[in-house]
């Protein structure tokens, strides 16, 4: 039977719906509806992607080994895999896989297309791979150190001794999702793997399947009826690109969508005292930060560095833009974890930036081109900076647009965004803001902010991280992650932190189990409705 024509009207039938755009009329009973800002949505491979709302679609269309629970976030659980041991010498990891589980393809899903969807993530070597390669998987060994001993057993042989957890976490990751090995086959052109088909569609065995993706206008995941916890209550979730948070507002408070994304403070505000929806804020494992390229000669002045933590109003954002979104933070191990601490010593304090600015020899301050995600909240931040930085001389070019190559290129002179890291650990955050194995630009490490950033890390700093990592003792852990959290903090880093983020969304009253996820993996089969 051709499905084209059946997927064409529902497409029609889904955006008819919404035609009008602020018409007031209920969402239906059995279908979520949320709206969000799509234009960073480039595809829906999960071996690719690396940004929250793919990865939330990622999340319900596959499944993952081990699941971490919103409310358990650093208590790994059962998910395709049933069980797993650890061998006493810490480094292999034996997964039992759940019998029974089907992909939306109709295959059985089995231990060998985990095998094959662990090594395509390192093979493929996009960002995501990090969660893999990070601990010593690479495209030359993973074929000898992941493997399917029968349909049922997965064994994963770490290259080194690492903390178990860290492992683990990184196997709930929404990179590691598995994929449909036979169903991809048909599917590979010139050996991409089925990348280039997995753009715009998915082979998974999550508790949804893509029915359709039109970029920046709507996407719809149908309840998949054979999932192997259960068919969802929701047979239906659509997802409508609207980038505009008063045209979000609108339509929730009218009823025409759910759940709302990215709305700016003055609108969660709103909708916060207009009783009909829940601010959910939900923390996360990243922060707002401030890149300053250290081959920059000015930037790179450790009493320039300095003054531009002097150069934030912490205090005045984290009443206004910040509210809903983050939490004053300025040390660099998140809140909550290990290591963590309270200490905030910076205020907004525009001599002091003056003075430092004169100590490093730019009296007269200098001119830089500043590039910010115009995004909410970032783009407020960077403003309320730039504002700032002219009362101290420094002249800042601001110029909102999509600068992420050119951070990841090292092609910048400052750069401002927010992280989101995956792993309910220290290690998360510090490898990508404390390490930096070999700073030259031929190196490449992308995935690493210092790296971007061309920060020579202190070797005292990178040591501890790499130590605390291999560390399997949970107490003397917490003791290096506390000595690391000082240590950056002194070193005047040239990535500056201000807020750890948190992510808001406002979810009508009648929406029931739609729970933030700290690591990005909000599931829909949990959701019901009832007025």
């Amino acid at each position: 039977m051709n499905k084209a024509p059946i997927i064409a009207l529902a497409t029609a039938t889904a955006l008819s719906l919404f035609a009008a755009p602020f018409a007031a009329a209920a969402t239906p009973a059995d279908q979520l509806v949320l709206a969000s800002n799509m234009s960073s949505m480039r595809g829906l491979d999960p071996h690719e992607l690396n940004q929250l709302e793919s990865a939330e679609v990622v999340a319900n269309l596959y499944e993952r080994l081990v699941v971490l629970a919103a409310d358990k976030i650093s208590e790994p659980q059962p998910g395709l895999a049933e069980s797993w041991s650890v061998s006493p010498d810490g480094k292999t990891f034996t997964f039992k896989i759940h019998s029974g589980v089907t992909f939306h393809s109709g295959n059985s899903l089995t231990a060998k297309d985990v095998e094959w969807s662990l090594r395509r993530l390192v093979k493929l070597g996009l960002a995501p791979s990090t969660d893999l390669r990070q601990w010593g998987f690479s495209a030359d060994n993973v074929d000898t150190l992941i493997r399917a001993t029968d349909d049922a057993t997965l064994v994963v042989e770490t290259p080194e001794v690492w903390n178990a957890n860290l492992i683990l976490f990184s196997l709930a990751s929404f990179s590691t999702s598995i994929l449909d090995s036979a169903f991809l086959a048909d599917k590979e052109k010139d050996g991409d793997m089925g990348r280039a088909y997995l753009q715009t569609a998915d082979a998974g065995s999550g508790p949804y399947a893509l029915r359709s993706w039109r970029s920046n206008e709507l996407l719809i995941a149908d309840a998949f009826k054979d999932y192997w916890q259960g068919a969802p209550a929701m047979r239906r979730v659509l997802i409508r690109h609207m980038p505009e948070s008063s045209a979000q507002r609108l339509q929730i408070e009218a009823g025409d969508i759910d759940v709302a994304t990215r709305l700016s403070s003055t609108d969660l505000n709103a909708l916060d005292a207009g009783g009909k929806v829940t601010i959910q804020k939900t923390p996360g494992f990243g922060f707002y930060y401030l890149a300053l390229n250290q081959k920059d000669e000015i930037l790179s002045k450790p009493k320039v560095r300095e003054a531009f933590r002097y150069l934030i109003d912490y205090d005045g954002l984290a009443g206004t833009v910040m509210k809903y979104y983050g939490v004053k933070q300025q040390t660099i191990v998140p809140a909550g974890l290990p290591g963590a601490s309270s200490e905030n010593p910076y205020t907004l304090d525009i001599d002091k930036a003056k003075a430092l600015l004169a100590e490093a020899g730019y009296p007269d301050g200098f001119s830089k081109v500043y590039y910010a995600t115009p995004v909410t909240p970032e783009y407020e931040v960077a403003q309320s900076l730039a504002a700032n930085a002219a009362k101290a001389g420094i002249k800042l070019d601001l110029q909102g647009g999509d600068h992420i190559g050119k951070f990841r290129a090292r092609d910048f002179e400052l750069f401002s965004a927010r992280s989101g890291e995956r792993l309910p650990d220290p290690h998360a955050v510090l490898n990508s803001y404390a390490t930096n194995a070999d700073n030259a630009d031929a190196a490449k490490l992308t995935g690493l902010l210092a790296w971007r950033s061309a920060w020579d890390v202190p070797r005292e700093i990178q040591d501890m991280v790499t130590a605390a990592a291999h560390e399997t003792d949970a107490s003397k852990r917490a003791d290096l992650y506390t000595r690391i959290n000082a240590a950056y903090l002194a070193a005047s880093p040239a990535l500056i932190t201000s807020f750890q983020r948190t992510d808001a969304k406002a979810v009508r009253n009648l929406v029931k189990g739609y729970v933030g996820h700290a690591t990005w993996l909000t599931r829909w089969d949990t959701v019901t409705k009832a007025e």
